[in-house]
């Protein structure tokens, strides 16, 4: 009596499947893996504009306690991993500055675009590049344009994301 796995073609058919099973899985398990590395990197942006927040708020703290407050108007759109290399808070991505529009073939990470005054994340995925500034908020009470800290009010200062241009 002939059973199924007696047949000769038995052995090629289950390798067959078994190959094809293999290659599913792995697929799946690759895309997990794309998924796995976007979050991670998006999860990685959050925190490191949540310490550059932080240390805005201990720069302006800096400055109001040292009567400096008219230095702010310096940070406007300026680099903040400046004060975090001076806070030994400098994220191990940030690659440096540049004075050109980032390029495709550029490292992944954090860069200061001296010519935009803005940072950039560049990411190794195409399409998640943020762009981010340092804004200076306050009530321009005199109308000069900038901050003055004995006429103007300080409302605070932010690292915010601006569009891409």
């Amino acid at each position: 009596m002939n059973t199924l796995g007696s047949h000769p073609g038995a052995i090629l058919f289950r390798l067959g499947v078994m190959i094809i099973l293999i290659a599913i899985m792995m697929v799946i398990f690759f895309s997990y893996v794309d998924d796995t590395e976007r979050e991670l990197e998006r999860t990685s942006v959050l925190q490191t504009r949540k310490v550059i927040d932080s240390a805005l708020m201990v720069v302006f703290a800096t400055y109001a306690t040292r009567n400096r407050l008219h230095e702010l108007n310096d940070l406007d759109g300026g680099n903040p991993f400046v004060f975090l290399k001076e806070y030994q808070m400098l994220p191990p991505t940030y690659v440096g500055e540049s004075d050109r529009d980032l390029s495709a073939d550029e490292v992944s990470g954090w860069y200061y675009l001296r010519h935009r005054r803005q940072v950039a994340y560049h990411s190794k995925f195409n399409d998640l590049d943020r762009y981010f500034t340092i804004v200076l908020n306050y009530q321009d009470n005199d109308k000069s344009g900038s901050f003055e800290p004995a006429n103007d009010k300080y409302e605070s200062l932010q690292f915010v994301e601006v569009a891409q241009q």
